[in-house]
């Protein structure tokens, strides 16, 4: 048997980057995963691609920006398979511009998805565990919420808050068993990323800062969901992981 055989998984931005490898990796050892992602399209292709090397997964498009389409997401869920034990929050954006040139829609765009989407979601994910007395909620904040780059203002606030809204989850979650933690990860071979370093200033700053002198892997950080999400971590929540090369040490 798998690590997470008869678990059921939630991972929003589940259709690419680290939410899809975080999905490869759980269904691996077991689990039951819905595939949570604004991208209808993508989602469904991936939930064919799972079940044709044999796990089991669905689908369900949602905007995390949507408190509703949250509540209707999390219900699709529980009426689908009974039960969630784990949520994994990976939906995120990012805009680069300097300070000065935000605006309000770039603000509404990154904090509605970052921050309100990932609270939103674990409170509606948090209030079934809480009746279950049972869960491992895992979201994923980044360096920029230690540190901030320049051209990342709102971003970096929205995983600031994902930092601090764990540990608030962690500490009233705790008495009915719900264990919350988050992942801040560097600079990781996604989509997002791959543009960035199309810029070379960028890339050699990447590179020159991370002591391990590479990017990340997103299967590296899904090793790292995976143990927190596990019982393996069964004495962690509030902690904020840093997997991110030796960045912030360095």
């Amino acid at each position: 048997m798998g690590e997470f055989e008869g678990k059921v998984a939630i991972v929003t931005g589940g259709a690419m980057g680290i939410g899809r490898a975080t999905i490869e990796r759980l269904c691996r050892e077991g689990a039951t995963c819905v595939i949570v992602d604004k991208n209808e399209e993508a989602a469904k292709k991936y939930e064919e691609e799972l079940k044709a090397k044999g796990y089991k997964a669905k689908a369900v498009a949602t905007d995390v920006s949507d408190v509703n389409d949250i509540k209707k997401m999390v219900d699709t869920a529980i009426k689908e398979f009974g039960k969630v034990d784990i949520l994994v929050n990976c939906a995120g954006v990012n805009v680069r511009k300097e300070v000065l040139d935000y605006t309000e829609q770039d603000w509404d765009f990154m904090i509605d998805i970052n921050l309100k989407g990932t609270f939103f979601t674990c409170l509606e994910v948090g209030k079934h565990m809480k009746e279950r007395g049972q869960g491992s909620i895992v979201n994923i904040s980044s360096i920029q919420g230690e540190e901030v780059l320049p051209e990342r203002a709102i971003y970096a606030a929205s995983k600031g808050g994902v930092k601090q809204l764990t540990k608030a989850f962690a500490v009233e979650l705790a008495p009915y068993g719900v264990r919350v933690n988050c992942i801040s990860p560097a600079f990781v071979e996604t989509p997002m990323v791959e543009r960035v370093l199309a810029d070379d200033k960028w890339r050699n700053i990447i590179l020159s800062r991370t002591p391990l002198k590479r990017l990340g892997k997103v299967e590296e950080i899904a090793e790292a969901i995976a143990f927190l999400a596990s019982e393996k971590a069964s004495y962690i929540t509030g902690s904020n992981m840093m997997v991110d090369g030796g960045w912030t040490a360095g």
